[in-house]
């Protein structure tokens, strides 16, 4: 066989391995961050609720509030048999953590939103694979 021969050969096979072993599907990392929304105020206190499952993503991914009480109710929507638990943490902000919530069940956890700002929340189990999202706090009172 000749060199040159030998050599596209060569250059056909590597190109054929690396063609089979990519992957078409999206990443979980890659998934985007999707929704948005502006807590409803339920007898005094700012309430949203944060959905998630089996896409290591938190919908909506961006919540609004005010300064003062939060109440974040955080349900996992998958399966009891097919899903991980995921929980909620704001981080820099103690007590804003809605602890492990299993797959099917619902957890919530009150806290204050402190000073105008953006916030990252975090599920802390999944934060490698991109489960995060934004809290922001905007001035004024809840409901203006």
């Amino acid at each position: 066989m000749s060199s040159r021969r030998a050599v596209i050969l060569a250059a056909a096979a590597v190109a054929l391995v690396a063609t089979s072993c990519s992957n078409s599907a999206s990443s979980v990392n890659k998934r985007p961050h999707v929704g948005d929304s502006t807590a409803s105020v339920v007898d005094g206190i700012q309430q949203v609720t944060v959905t998630t499952g089996s896409d290591y993503r938190f919908h909506p991914s961006t919540i609004v509030v005010h300064p003062g009480r939060v109440r974040v109710i955080l349900v996992n929507r998958r399966d009891a048999n097919s899903s991980a638990p995921h929980n909620f943490s704001v981080q820099g902000l103690p007590g804003a953590f809605v602890p492990l919530t299993a797959a099917g069940q619902t957890q919530a956890a009150t806290f204050t939103a402190p000073a105008p700002g953006r916030y990252t929340f975090v599920c802390t189990i999944h934060v490698a694979q991109g489960q995060t999202g934004v809290l922001i706090v905007k001035p004024g009172e809840p409901g203006s």
